[in-house]
């Protein structure tokens, strides 16, 4: 109840009782004193409940206005919020329909590189045996086999663990590639490879599985953000400056990955890379996606100068990390100096547990190999 138009009517009944009473005695004479108090404190209480009424129903009506203006201003909101959200879901529709022709634009570029890419000439052995149904193809057959997969985007990602030592606990995936030729046989990369680079297609496939990882990680976006992959990224890609601006332009509309998807090099051709390939790695780094190399089966590779590179992770061949040591620098040692640098050893190709043991007594944290799982196909809603 407003206090201040309380307080004036009660002040105003006051006055007005008291001018009833000094009128009464002025102008009737007669009036006893007991007759006269009683009608001013009778003026005095209708005034009084005149008073509280009138103020009840000002606090009625500044009450109601009150509300009616905060429903307005809540039913704006909601207008304002539904524009909003209306405004969003059309960016987001502009946005995937940018990321699926972006997508698409880069896929049909290795396509085109199929289509025109050199065919191969027959003269290959029989091919061996492979994970599934055997491949019995040999020499042109299976270079058509192989160049029909990737025509017609039979290509299955295969997912490998990452394992964290000494719990195992899955940390990543390695994602390799696999194809398949017309009946559905499988052509395992002993297979497929000697062709693909005799094509000039090893970055296509890469390039092919990349997308097929990104989509994965895509569709579980709001999922265990430990869910990621490690993946191939050819030094052509790297090299090919016009397919890598628009490579990166789809990394860039999909940057919110970063923290789950590690490229992959092979160790060699960075430490051998130009100028150019230098500065795409960077461009990657700039925007948080984070750099691995593998094929380390030797223990003379510089590991510092890698670091210095910004490699995130290393792989090398368990039989290897021995060859690493030296009587100044145990291996122990050599890990946490690169820890220090912002690079994690993983050893590969771990295959019994006598390795394990020596991994853990060397402080390595990141192991993989058949020990820990072999490659699965990626289910098809990964």
């Amino acid at each position: 109840m407003p206090f201040t138009a309380l307080t004036l009517f009660h002040l105003a009944s006051l006055l007005v009782a008291a001018a009833i009473g000094v009128a009464t005695f002025r102008f009737v004479p007669e009036t006893s004193v007991s007759d006269a108090t009683f009608t001013g404190l009778l003026v005095l209480a209708l005034g009084v409940m005149s008073g509280e009424g009138a103020a009840r129903r000002l606090e009625r009506r500044l009450l109601l206005r009150s509300l009616d203006a905060e429903r307005a201003a809540r039913e704006g909101q909601a207008e304002a919020i539904a524009e909003l959200t209306a405004e969003l879901d059309v960016l987001r529709q502009h946005r995937d329909q940018d990321e699926l022709v972006t997508e698409m634009r880069l896929v049909r570029s290795q396509l085109a590189r199929i289509a025109s890419g050199h065919m191969p000439t027959a003269g290959r052995g029989a091919a061996g045996p492979v994970d599934g149904r055997p491949m019995e193809l040999e020499g042109q057959p299976l270079i058509e086999a192989v160049l029909a997969a990737l025509k017609d985007n039979r290509i299955d990602l295969y997912l490998q663990p990452v394992v964290q030592l000494p719990q195992r606990r899955v940390a990543f995936h390695e994602c390799l590639t696999r194809l398949r030729d017309s009946e559905n046989r499988v052509i395992a990369p002993h297979q497929y490879m000697p062709v693909a680079e005799q094509a000039g297609l090893t970055d296509t496939i890469d390039n092919l599985s990349l997308f097929r990882c990104v989509q994965a990680l895509k569709r579980r976006r709001n999922e265990d953000a430990g869910f990621g992959f490690f993946c191939n990224l050819s030094m052509a890609t790297l090299e090919d400056e016009a397919f890598f601006e628009q490579f990166l332009e789809f990394l860039v509309a999909n940057r919110d990955l970063a923290g789950r998807l590690v490229f992959e090099v092979e160790a060699e051709r960075l430490l051998q890379a130009t100028a150019t390939v230098a500065e795409h790695l960077d461009s990657l780094k700039r925007i948080g996606f984070r750099l691995s190399v593998d094929n380390i089966d030797r223990g003379d590779i510089d590991l510092m100068g890698l670091a210095s590179r910004g490699v995130a992770f290393a792989k090398v061949d368990a039989h290897a990390l021995k060859d690493l040591a030296r009587p100044d620098r145990p291996l122990p040692v050599l890990v946490e100096k690169l820890r220090a640098k912002g690079m994690v050893l993983i050893a590969a190709k771990v295959e019994n547990e006598e390795q394990v043991l020596e991994l853990v007594e060397d402080d390595l944290t990141l192991a993989q190999g058949y020990l820990f799982g072999e490659p699965r196909p990626m289910r098809a809603d990964a």
